[in-house]
């Protein structure tokens, strides 16, 4: 158990709250810190500074992950040299029910917050790399716009399936550029049948950028399909409003969304020269198969600093697909989900590499042969679902191997990678 003195600090938006224990638990000294006043920061250094003199030892600094609200009094007190903290609000959540009265207040919870550091024995966090943390924060948004992206998608689509329902039978994808020019320009059957032939041809070839040909075949399939559904097409003004409302917040999100991906190009080009491990490391992950620049960019982000996962088993509770346990007594559950834990990002991408490994190609040819094979005896027992965390839990180890060993992913049957490992240690033997 740590016995130095612990400062726990409940952030909020515009204060928070800061409580000072001792070794034994009193508490020594609270602190209300306002964010826009700096007389109130210089006034924890020095109480903090007081209680090192008294104790002769320096205070931890403890604080919940909390946003964004909790980066701006973390970087100000790693600046000045102090440690800090950083807990998940589970085990502070958790912790705050020991006592019987229910109190709930700013005063209270900064209080639990040290304690927690206290019973938990948990680890100082060493300042992460200003470069990590940028592109955590770019990838996490281009993955929250895209989200966004995706429900605008299917708000246009449901649009254009009142306005037009057999659109998609010209421009199955409704959000190609084609399209959305097209219905941008002409939004109800009435203004396509009425739209000047010559003009509306040169939209679809121009925005394609195929034949004038194609473009005329296109045209005449669309002016059909207005024909055969305008008696039925609900095109009122809502409807055409919010279809080029949905067209607009399409295309201005795609737009960020590009932009946001230059900048992580930008920013991993940029580190090769400052912090090369950045720019190594992303490659490393690439080599595996299913694992493309974004993805490998957001791993690493995301996990930080490799070193401090000394086993597979670490790693894969930080993505959270490490089973749970419900065990009391002589009851042993079986039925036992994923814990869901650690990263949602790592999870949601990890999920989108399983399945790439154990797809095939247009010839047919498995992408990962090994990993397909050992889904496929997994499917024989056990469902889908299942198998396919089997395989997600696999990818971890080989994260984990790739990252250890600084070498590229090496495609490996059981069998060769064991006869590797063995020649290995005869060699280490000699």
């Amino acid at each position: 158990m740590n016995l130095k003195p612990i400062a726990g600090i409940d952030v909020s938006k515009y204060f928070s709250e800061m409580v000072v224990i001792s070794p034994a638990n009193e508490i020594l000294a609270r602190l209300t810190i306002h964010h826009n006043n700096p007389s109130d920061f210089d006034r924890a250094i020095e109480i903090l500074k007081k209680v090192e003199e008294d104790f002769a030892a320096r205070p931890i600094i403890v604080m919940e992950a909390t946003g964004h609200y909790h980066k701006i009094l973390s970087r100000f007190f790693n600046c000045r040299g102090w440690d800090v903290s950083i807990i998940n609000p589970l085990q502070s959540n958790s912790i705050k029910n020991a006592g019987v009265r229910k109190v709930k207040n700013d005063k209270n919870d900064a209080l639990w917050i040290a304690l927690t550091f206290r019973l938990t024995n948990s680890a100082i966090a060493q300042p992460s790399s200003e470069t990590l943390d940028c592109l955590k924060n770019l990838c996490r948004q281009y993955y929250n716009l895209s989200d966004e992206l995706t429900s605008y998608k299917y708000r246009l689509t449901s649009v254009v399936d009142q306005i037009m329902l057999n659109f998609k039978e010209v421009f199955p994808d409704i959000c190609s550029k084609t399209s959305l020019a097209i219905l941008e320009n002409y939004p109800t059957p009435n203004d396509i049948l009425s739209a000047d032939s010559e003009k509306l041809i040169s939209i679809i070839q121009q925005t394609s950028k195929k034949s004038y040909q194609w473009a005329e075949e296109k045209y005449e399939l669309l002016i059909a399909k207005a024909k055969e559904f305008k008696p039925f097409s609900i095109s009122n003004l809502a409807n055409v409003t919010m279809l080029k409302v949905y067209i607009n917040m399409v295309l201005t999100l795609q737009q960020n969304i590009d932009k946001i991906f230059e900048a992580i190009n930008q920013l991993v080009q940029q580190s090769s020269q400052t912090q090369p491990s950045i720019s190594e490391n992303i490659n490393l992950l690439q080599s595996i198969p299913g694992i493309g620049f974004l993805t490998a960019a957001t791993i690493l982000a995301e996990i930080g600093d490799f070193e401090k996962f000394s086993k597979p088993n670490k790693l894969v509770a930080f993505f959270g697909i490490d089973p749970s346990v419900n065990q009391s007594g002589q009851f042993v559950g079986t039925k036992n989900k994923m814990s869901k834990r650690g990263s949602k990002i790592l999870r949601r991408i990890l999920f989108t590499i399983a399945l790439a490994n154990i797809r095939t190609k247009r010839d047919s040819k498995p992408c990962n042969p090994v990993l397909l094979e050992y889904y496929q005896k997994k499917c024989q027992q056990k469902p889908k679902k299942v198998a396919l965390g089997a395989v997600m839990r696999k990818l971890i180890c080989i994260i984990f191997a790739v990252m250890r060993d600084k070498k590229p992913f090496e495609l490996r049957t059981p069998e060769e990678h064991i006869q590797k490992c063995f020649n290995k240690t005869a060699v280490y033997c000699v």
